[in-house]
């Protein structure tokens, strides 16, 4: 942002602000009535947690349940999702690049049920996947949804070889933390394989990296 403010001579600066968690509702309140601010990003954990505080949401927003923009004009304050574009471009810009394209769309697997992973879900239902598959730790927190097949994160395992297109969404060690057994060899156990992974975390060293040390 403080590029794109530079080259067309934007009087504007983006900068983060760190929150902790029990301090939301407090802190928030202060942030998004300074008279400077004309938007800012929210991001983990607190997707779901701004809604509260906004005047509305934008089309997509509603139906995701998450927010990751929030735009201010005067006194009201719109939350919209732009989470669910960047990952359709992001498969978007691998097609254009010549790199495999994702042909079979027989089962998505999401792992993670967070902000991210809804618009992730989203995205997923607009490219035409017929199966979604979600694994979260809280397993009480997706057993009821009807747009996708919850399972318990322990269940991966059992899985894992079915997804077409794997996308994870916490940001957690899961060699280290979770000891999932996963298989070895299973999206690029050769050449001609088909299965697809999206990574859609901050911290390199989680999901898709443990996966690739596996054949190092």
């Amino acid at each position: 942002f403080n590029y794109w403010f530079l080259k067309y001579s934007i009087s504007g600066q983006y900068k983060h602000i760190e929150i902790k968690k029990k301090d939301l509702n407090k802190e928030i309140k202060t942030i998004l009535n300074q008279k400077n601010i004309c938007g800012l990003n929210i991001t983990i954990p607190f997707k779901e947690e701004i809604i509260p505080h906004l005047d509305s949401l934008d089309e997509h927003s509603k139906k995701i349940g998450a927010v990751n923009c929030v735009s201010k004009g005067g006194k009201k304050l719109e939350g919209m999702n732009t989470d669910w574009i960047g990952f359709l471009e992001s498969i978007k810009w691998q097609e254009e690049h010549n790199l495999p394209k994702i042909t079979k769309k027989d089962t998505a697997i999401v792992i993670g049920y967070g902000g991210s992973a809804k618009a992730v879900i989203y995205s997923l239902s607009k490219m035409g996947f017929k199966k979604i598959r979600v694994f979260n730790r809280s397993y009480e927190k997706i057993s009821k949804l009807t747009n996708i097949i919850p399972h318990k994160l322990r269940e991966l395992e059992r899985h894992f070889k079915e997804g077409d297109l794997i996308v994870n969404t916490i940001p957690i060690n899961f060699h280290k933390e979770l000891k999932l057994e996963l298989p070895k060899k299973t999206v690029v156990d050769n050449v001609g394989a088909t299965g697809h992974g999206f990574d859609a975390v901050y911290n390199y060293n989680t999901f898709f990296w443990y996966i690739f040390k596996a054949y190092l």
